[in-house]
């Protein structure tokens, strides 16, 4: 009998103790004692921690990017000529590429402001790079990771890694995040781009929770036909301000007329500076907010530079 009841007194301040968290941390707030808790899914099956990381994604600066890809119906013969033409003709190259837009809003707080240390777009080889919004300094965090296993790769095989297995890679580092203790997931998302050797180049989306996501599904045809490139359009990061024109500026991006690559990058340039709106109604400044174009193909590589005009 005394052991029954010494037994009982240990699970009650065992149980006083494992409740002691959620007593602190969760009195008077509407989260309860699922919200500290990384691995306790709450009554409707949701991991808390988790979805505030996804939430921290969507806070962080807008990522607007275009990808083309060669298109699949056309033969190759065919289309390796007519491409080349056009490439002639247009500036656009043959294998298409992966354009990105970052509105560099620190910069246009105080004019003393160069940079902030936090490399928007890293490159990572000859056919991947990768751009990151939400935390910067949790994106900084992942952008070094993504870098090691490439460099690990190329030790190891002697070859350059390949888009599966950096996704498959950065998705396990982001889901440990999930249920390590001690930690909290990453608050930011990637944008890996890709570019393949036929052209057939794609964009993927690796959220918090671990999750990948192909951004780039190439549903529409450059202005000319001839060209044989398709186009998709991503919009990443915090599109709050100017929710109502994101849908109006992703369907001009799909839509309006390409035929070189200064044409990109205008279109990018004024879609980034929009979200730029809501921190001035001065149109004028609007217009000389700094961006960060980026150009990604195969003929001349990762290639950044700001835009302030």
């Amino acid at each position: 009998m005394m052991f029954l009841l010494a037994l009982h007194r240990h699970n009650l301040l065992a149980s006083l103790l494992f409740s002691l968290p959620a007593l602190i941390y969760g009195a008077g707030s509407s989260w309860g004692r699922h919200s500290y808790s990384l691995t306790t899914f709450d009554p409707s099956g949701n991991l808390d921690q988790v979805v505030r990381a996804i939430r921290a994604s969507t806070l962080g600066v807008p990522i607007v990017a275009l990808c083309l890809s060669a298109d699949p119906n056309q033969q190759e013969d065919s289309k390796d000529s007519t491409i080349m033409t056009s490439e002639c003709q247009h500036n656009i190259p043959s294998t298409g590429g992966i354009y990105i837009t970052v509105p560099l809003r620190f910069l246009s707080t105080s004019p003393l402001i160069i940079d902030d240390g936090t490399p928007r777009i890293v490159p990572l080889s000859s056919s991947l790079c990768l751009a990151h919004t939400g935390v910067g300094a949790d994106g900084r965090a992942l952008s070094d990771i993504a870098i090691k296993l490439v460099l690990d790769h190329k030790y190891l095989y002697g070859e350059e890694m390949g888009v599966q297995d950096l996704l498959a890679g950065l998705s396990s580092k982001m889901q440990e995040m999930t249920m390590k203790g001690g930690s909290r997931p990453y608050g930011c998302a990637l944008l890996v781009c890709c570019l393949d050797e036929r052209g057939r180049n794609a964009m993927y989306r690796v959220d918090p929770s671990g999750a990948v996501v192909l951004m780039s599904s190439s549903r529409e045809k450059v202005s000319n036909s001839d060209v044989g490139l398709r186009r998709s359009v991503t919009l990443m990061g915090n599109w709050e301000n100017v929710k109502q024109k994101r849908e109006m500026i992703e369907q001009h991006l799909e839509k309006q007329v390409i035929d070189n690559e200064e044409q990109i990058q205008q279109l990018l340039v004024d879609a980034a500076r929009q979200t730029f709106v809501d921190t001035s109604h001065d149109e004028n400044i609007t217009k000389e907010t700094p961006v960060l174009f980026a150009s990604f193909t195969r003929q001349s590589g990762l290639s950044i530079k700001r835009i302030t005009t």
